[in-house]
């Protein structure tokens, strides 16, 4: 089964990191009132609560 693209291999760190080209001055030059009035969030699948810390006795 092909896994979705976005979906990191079970082997990948799931965060992202990117490097900026642009300056602060052209991230904000970007955003104008019309794209902010577009913009959705993007959806963050956090991962399922796994098992806690063995108790020690």
């Amino acid at each position: 089964m092909q896994r979705n693209p976005k979906e990191p291999a079970p082997d990948q760190d799931p965060v992202s990191h990117v490097d900026l080209e642009q300056s602060s001055e052209e991230v904000l030059e970007y955003w104008t009132e019309e794209r902010m009035a577009e913009a959705r969030p993007r959806e963050v699948k956090l991962p399922e609560p796994g098992p806690g810390p063995a108790a020690q006795d």
